[in-house]
């Protein structure tokens, strides 16, 4: 588990979204394995978002019908993975 913890208005919200590739740097490159994450072309990012990333926002966007484990599955079933392999990873 990594924490990620400063001030308000310190860049946290901002280094999380440059590394889950929701937001474009100004400068410098974001890698993942190597590799630049934006150098993918908008279908590349939204598989590697869809197979690498998973965010809990602060203020949660879940879906209150589903539980909290139900929620987190939800990225590997609509990538079609079994449900059992989908609550395993969700489960960590």
């Amino acid at each position: 588990m990594v924490a990620l913890v400063g001030a308000s208005g310190v860049g946290k919200s901002t280094l999380l979204h440059l590394l889950g590739g929701l937001d474009r740097p100004t400068a410098g490159r974001v890698l993942y394995e190597g590799q630049d994450v934006f150098a993918r072309g908008e279908a590349g990012l939204v598989r590697f978002r869809r197979l690498h990333v998973g965010f809990v926002f602060q203020f949660y966007n879940l879906l209150g019908e589903m539980t909290a484990l139900e929620n987190a599955m939800i990225p590997a079933l609509l990538a079609r993975r079994p449900v059992r392999e989908a609550r395993e990873r969700a489960a960590g």
